[in-house]
């Protein structure tokens, strides 16, 4: 075994003055996103006339996603959501609006984000669980606190459909409803029209809208009537794609209404539906996801079916331990971005071109790195966010540059 004792990391260490031409380094002043959404993400609902209604309504907190033009969605909670759900909610909806290279639809999604800001889109998490017909009173997509899992939470653990995880689902509507368009004039009416052919033929042929129960006709039905087929097809097939309903015990997805259950049977059974997902969503979920403080157990990206959660963590590619405990989190074969907790952990991008986040300059932190027989590096670092064991990792981003791990080995 070779170590290389690094000691202390400063700019000079790698031979330069300034850190504008570190060796490796792309965007070197740059602070990674993730650390400045630390705070000031959530607020009390601003004392504003425009909110005054959510605030009559118990809606108390407050954060939003802003538009390119400028405009806002606002994201309201009542005082049961938690800050780890408000948060998530956020960062869904942001994955929605992110432009997806190499998709039809997807790859400049400005407009269906501005549409959105200037529909005056809404999306309230009310406490407790939704109750047909006791919806508050509001324009305004609900989104309940039983309903939002957050991911290392024994709700999303243990595939909890007692608490169904519906973000996905309700946050679509928001987007598809405001953005994309519907009922409400949006800025891709032909990917609507689209969506709402397939969802008629895909009850014709049996794909979707499976009588499962005497009362799906009728909710078929209601669905005509709200002209909302469309939206209600398209988010069965994002479930399923997504590894939602893999391990439901029954047939289908969405509650045995979708004649597929995972990825594999969507692309078997239902093609149509799944590219037209495509279209506008990329194959992985690239935003960050951070897991509950409580969570206790190391947390895996890559499918395993001992741990039912990874039907669904499989599709991730950024994730951030939050909390104190002493885990680890471990990669799948994508490019991850990684970020520990303030406990010591072990961080392992497994396949892939991975990065590490972290949220102080580079100089705060000593770092070794262990070159082990399987030419992999085993790299060693402790700062303020405690004694971390990096494996499987091609980038480090600090405060003050982002650094890859072959400059630190050439010097």
């Amino acid at each position: 075994m070779i170590w290389i004792l690094l000691g202390c990391i400063k700019h000079g260490d790698f031979g330069v003055d300034e850190p504008t031409n570190l060796s490796g380094v792309v965007d070197p002043q740059s602070i990674h996103p993730s650390c400045l959404d630390d705070s000031g993400l959530i607020v009390e609902t601003p004392n504003d006339s425009a909110f005054a209604v959510y605030r009559r309504k118990g809606f108390i907190r407050y954060t939003q996603v802003v538009a390119p033009n400028g405009g806002i969605i606002p994201i309201f909670s009542q005082d049961a959501v938690s800050d780890e759900q408000l948060i998530r909610a956020r960062n869904i909806l942001r994955f929605f609006l992110t432009n997806a290279p190499n998709t039809r639809l997807g790859t400049d999604k400005s407009a269906v984000a501005d549409s959105m800001a200037d529909n005056n889109a809404v999306l309230m998490m009310p406490n407790g669980e939704h109750q047909e017909g006791r919806e508050p009173n509001l324009d305004a997509q609900p989104l309940y606190e039983s309903e939002t899992q957050v991911e290392g939470h024994d709700w999303f653990m243990t595939n909890n459909y007692n608490h169904r995880d519906a973000a996905f689902e309700e946050i679509f509507h928001l987007v598809h409803d405001t953005g994309i368009g519907t009922y409400i004039p949006g800025a891709l009416p032909e990917y609507q029209t689209d969506l709402l052919n397939e969802a008629n033929l895909a009850i014709e042929d049996g794909r979707w809208g499976i009588a499962v129960e005497d009362s799906v006709e009728e909710w078929l039905e209601d669905l005509r009537r709200e002209d909302s087929l469309a939206q209600e097809y398209i988010v069965s097939v994002l479930e399923s794609y997504y590894g939602f309903w893999s391990a439901w015990d029954g047939d289908g997805g969405m509650w045995g209404i979708y004649i597929a259950d995972d990825r594999n049977e969507v692309q078997q059974s239902d093609p149509k539906g799944m590219k037209l997902l495509e279209d506008f969503l990329p194959p992985m979920i690239h935003t960050e996801f951070r897991l509950h403080p409580d969570l206790n157990q190391d947390f895996y990206m890559s499918l395993n079916p001992e741990f039912v959660y990874t039907h669904r963590s499989q599709y991730y590619s950024f994730l951030t331990l939050t909390g104190t405990n002493h885990i680890g989190l471990f990669g799948n074969d994508e490019n991850n971005t990684l970020r520990g907790n303030i406990g010591n952990n072990v961080l392992d991008g497994f396949g892939g071109e991975n990065t590490v986040i972290y949220c102080h300059s580079m100089e705060e932190y000593d770092l070794s790195i262990e070159q082990n027989s399987e030419s992999s590096n085993i790299i060693s670092i402790e700062g303020p966010e405690g004694e971390d064991t990096l494996i499987n990792i091609d980038w480090i981003h600090f405060a003050d540059g982002k650094m890859n791990i072959d400059s630190i080995i050439d010097q």
